[in-house]
This record gives structure tokens, sequence and C-alpha cells, in this order.
């Protein structure tokens, strides 16, 4: 008994080493196991996309037929075959069928929630004469309660010879109601005169700074307000409440996933002279509620205005840029000049048609040097709307001043809005500085008559170059300004690649047509990057959020006859939008 109790535990001694040696090896010895049994769950896929031509933004690899994804984030892109590994038994499969499959959209500038709101106001985006204007607000003043504000957007007074509506054209049709109508662009509006009397303009009435209260020859104001100036009706127009906020984001969301837009980047509700709460009650009572409540379905990165860099400044020290996957805190945003449409983008020379007027300094320009660099140094991305060439060599050089020493640093990436009309050297100077140059092609649809008549044809030529921006080394990012123009990145690829207006048989400055690839990183990887959110969103890159769209054809092989359109949109590799199979 004692000689086999000690022969036991010799074996014991000796095995016992080997048994540990096992255990500790153990794991390796599974994960080699599942690894080819297939049986490695973080290595499974949720769905596998296969069959289908998938242009990625990812000059890596550009090009694949397939995408496999899991929790929202694509695991694998390229061949059907190299999928094989990623199957599991839950796996899902959809066929693409063929069809062309790019990244979600990024539209690089929306006012969302003024966007959502308005898909409910009076839209006079058709209206081509006085009397179309009069008869589509007589409708509404019908059915109105009495004493109720009209509100109402998108007249564009050169669909009717460039003449300016007046405050007449409406009184006799809204004897009851106070009217207040704005300009497609949102840099004028029209007030009939039950508004101008319930707000106090008359004739006594001062132009604010950064505004103009267009008058009669008898110094009558006509009922059209320019900028700043149309704060002096809208600041007394009820606002919408928070719930009505919260169903506008709904609304935006909804109508922009069916555009195949699975980000923006919001401007929110701020205008010149107008109070910069909005933005932040829209941040915390709309964008932050809905993240909290799991309602939200695009992915937004919001800008704040200029005027509170301090507030964004502590918000970012204390919580970050990222906020979630759907929330963004992007930057801070200020105006250097008004819109061509309304005469008040700032130019080295004055209007044709008005010969005494070079347009609008909208932010003095002490103060939008000292925020910007201030701004600046607390590490904020700044973006500034700047519209004629004269607004744009200023903020260039500003900027150029701003950055001084800090011009080694590339993740300010600072930004001008719109762009429009550049001088000579300005593309240059944009690819030499860094700027980005956010753009919207769309806006070629409007201002080709106007800029013809009120610039001329030699500064007719310096408008809206896209080509010249790209040679010149800069980042060109696209946009919509939705909802001055219709929330629609194809339309603007065709804008930005076609250059035939409305009406044009000829394009708008065929130099400047640039390729349908450039277009297409406009809306997706550079709007990416111009919103410090590349490492997220923009192409279709293993790691990143499995956002894609469906379309309708090759936008590579796009005549000017085809219209494209999505047929499905998929955020985190689900669908959120899809059309009927009938439809295409």
């Amino acid at each position: 008994m004692g000689q086999s109790f000690h022969q036991l535990l010799k074996i014991l001694a000796f095995l016992l080493p080997i048994i540990l040696l096992a255990a500790s090896r153990l794991p390796a010895v599974v994960k080699v196991l599942q690894k080819f049994s297939g049986l490695q769950s973080r290595h499974v896929a949720d769905t596998i996309f296969t069959n289908g031509v998938i242009w990625t933004a990812d000059d890596k690899l550009p090009w694949a037929d397939s995408i496999a994804v899991r929790n929202g984030k694509i695991l694998h892109i390229g061949s059907s075959m190299s999928m094989q590994d990623l199957v599991g038994s839950n796996t899902n499969h959809v066929d693409l069928e063929g069809k062309f499959v790019t990244p979600g959209f990024m539209d690089s500038h929306v006012h969302f929630i003024p966007g959502g709101l308005q898909l409910q106001m009076l839209n006079l985006h058709s209206t081509r004469s006085r009397e179309e204007l009069e008869e589509q607000v007589a409708m509404v003043a019908q059915e109105k309660e009495k004493g109720s504000w009209i509100l109402g957007f998108g007249w564009n007074h050169e669909n009717w010879g460039g003449n300016l509506p007046n405050k007449s054209w409406l009184d006799s049709i809204t004897k009851n109601h106070p009217v207040w109508l704005t300009r497609i662009d949102g840099h004028m509006g029209l007030a009939n005169s039950i508004a101008l009397a319930k707000v106090g303009v008359n004739s006594e009435t001062h132009d604010p700074q950064g505004g103009a209260i267009i008058r009669d020859e008898r110094n009558v104001p006509t009922g059209v307000l320019v900028d700043a100036a149309m704060m002096l009706v809208s600041k007394d127009i009820p606002q919408s409440s928070q719930e009505e906020c919260r169903e506008a984001l709904k609304r935006a969301s909804k109508h922009a996933l069916s555009r195949g837009v699975t980000s923006v980047v919001d401007f929110g509700r701020f205008v010149p002279g107008a109070s910069t709460r909005r933005v932040w009650d829209d941040f915390f009572e709309v964008y932050m509620w809905a993240d909290a409540v799991g309602s939200m379905d695009v992915r937004v990165s919001i800008y704040f205005p200029l005027e509170t860099f301090i507030e964004v400044a502590d918000l970012v020290k204390e919580k970050g840029h990222v906020l979630s996957p759907w929330v963004h805190v992007g930057g801070v945003k200020a105006f250097a000049d008004g819109s061509l449409g309304s005469s008040t983008a700032l130019f080295h020379e004055p209007y044709l048609d008005d010969v005494n007027n070079y347009g609008l300094q909208v932010a003095d320009p002490d103060w939008l040097l000292q925020a910007t660099t201030e701004a600046m140094d607390s590490s904020l991305q700044v973006a500034i709307h700047a519209i004629g060439d004269a607004a744009n060599d200023q903020i260039l050089s500003l900027y150029e001043a701003a950055l001084g020493n800090q011009s080694s640093l590339p993740y300010l990436r600072p930004r001008i809005e719109h762009a429009q009309h550049l001088s000579t050297e300005a593309p240059a100077r944009f690819g030499a500085l860094g700027i980005i140059a956010s753009v919207q092609p769309q806006h070629l649809l409007d201002d080709a008559y106007p800029a013809l008549r009120k610039l001329g044809k030699e500064r007719f030529k310096k408008s809206y170059l896209f080509q010249s921006l790209l040679q010149g080394g800069a980042r060109v990012t696209f946009g919509s300004d939705w909802p001055v123009t219709k929330l629609d990145p194809l339309e603007g690829i065709q804008m930005a690649t076609k250059r035939v207006p409305h009406g044009f048989e000829q394009p708008w400055l065929v130099e400047q047509r640039i390729s349908v690839e450039d277009a297409l990183k406009g809306y997706t990887i550079v709007g990416a990057y111009s919103s410090h959110m590349e490492e997220n969103i923009g192409s279709l890159s293993q790691g990143k959020y499995a956002d894609f769209i469906i379309l309708s054809c090759n936008l590579f092989n796009l005549s000017m006859e085809v219209v494209p359109f999505v047929l499905a949109t998929y955020v985190g590799g689900l669908p959120v939008y899809t059309i009927q199979k009938e439809a295409t």
C-alpha cells in the first residue's frame, strides 16, 4: 500500500508540470481551433453583401464587390472569395444584384432643423410670377386662423425678371394676417404691412449693422429686409416649440435618408443679428435628447456661432468632439458677407446693376480676426461664410494672420463656406494655406442668370471655380445649404460634373467641370475629412461605420439624359430607406 502510494506521487509529480503547461497553452489552442473551425464569433459577419459594383472612396482599395458587416461596422471589404471565412451559422446574405454602391453621402452644409420645419411651411420655390406668389399666399390665408402668422420661404425674384417684391403684393390678400416670406438664399425676407406695423418698422427705423431695410423713393419701407434687418421681423414671430423642433429633426432625417444622405454638417438656426441661443437649445433639447432616447437616424456634426466659441471650447474640453456615434461637435461659424441673389455678397468692384453697391460687410473685421484667432488658440475649427471675391480674399488673409505660427497644425482645418466668386489668386491661396473650400454646386442653378447680369461677362468667369480650387491643391467638400436648395447630392454631382443650369445650352465655364470621382469624394471622404470625421465615416473601409447607398445606375457612366436615384440607404449595415422595386 505504502509503495503504491509513493509510486502514485511520483507519477503525479511527473505529470503536474505537463498538465500546468497544457493549461497555460489552452487559450491559444482554443483560438487556433476556433480559427480553423470558423467559430471565432468576433470574426463572423452579421451580414455579407455580395455581387455589387462598390466604389469605396478609399484609395487603398477603390473598388470591391462585397462588404461584411458586424455590429454596425465594416468587418471586411473586398471580393466575394475573401468573405468565405467570415460566414457563420447566423450570417445574413444580401445580393446587391450588380448594383452600384457608394459610401453614404455627407452633405457638408445644411440647416437641418430649419429644413425639417420648412417641410411644413409654404414653399415658394416654384413661383414664376407675382400672380403665382399671391395665389399661393391667398390659399394659405383662407385656411389660417385670423391673426396668426403666415410663414413661407423660397421665393426668387430672378424668376420674374429681377424686380424685388413689395408689401403691396400681399396687403390686399392678407388683411387679417402678418406675413413673413424668406428669399431662397435666406438673406432677404418680405413682410406685409401688418407684419411691419406689428414689429414697429417704419420710415424712422434705422438700418441695423450688417443689414438693410429696402425703401422706396419716399423712404417708406417696401417690406423687403436684408440680412441682419430680417431680425426686426423674425424676432417677433412665435418660435417653434421644443416638440416641433424634435419632429422637424425626424422629418429632416427621413428626407435626408431618402436622398442617400447619411451624415450632415449642421450650421443650425443662426443668421447675423439673431440670438445664438437657438443653436444651443437645439443642441441640448433636440440632438442630445434624440441621442439619449435612441432616435437619431443621421450622423450630425454641429457647428455653433463664433460668438459662443468659449462655450464650445469648454464643451469639447469636458466631453470631446465625438459625443456618440451620432453626434459630433464640429466647430464654430461666422459670416463675412451676404449673398449674390440679395446683392449683398462683398465684391472688389460694384454690381453692374447697382453701381454704388459693393455688397455688405456683415461682421466687424477686427472682431472677426480676434474671435477667429482665439477660437483657433482653443483648437477649434472655424468656418466662415464668404461669397463675393472681396469677402473670400478678406477671409483668406484673416486665416493667414490668425494661423500665424500655428500653420504647422493641420488639425485646425479652417473652412470657407460657399467660396462662390473668387479673385484670380484665390484658388491657389486656398491650397497653399490649407483652407477647405465648402461649396454648393446646386447654387449654380439659381445664380447663373443673375451672376451674368450683376457681374458682367469677365467677372462671370470667376464663379464656382471647382476645378481651379482642386488644381490649386485645395480640399473641396460639397453640400447643399438646404433648405436654400434641395437636399440632393445626386443633383449636386450632376451640376459639378456637367455645369449646365436650367435654360443653358452650354456649360457655365466648361473648364471648371470636375470628374465624377472628385465630385463623389466631395460628398464622401473629403466631406468627412473637412469635419474631422474621416476615422469613422466617408469611405467604405474596414472599421468604419457601414453607411452606404445603392443607386439606380453607375455614376461613372452617367449621361446627361439619365437621372439617377437612390434605391436603398443603409446606416450601420441596416436598411433605413428602400424604394419599391416597381419604381425602378
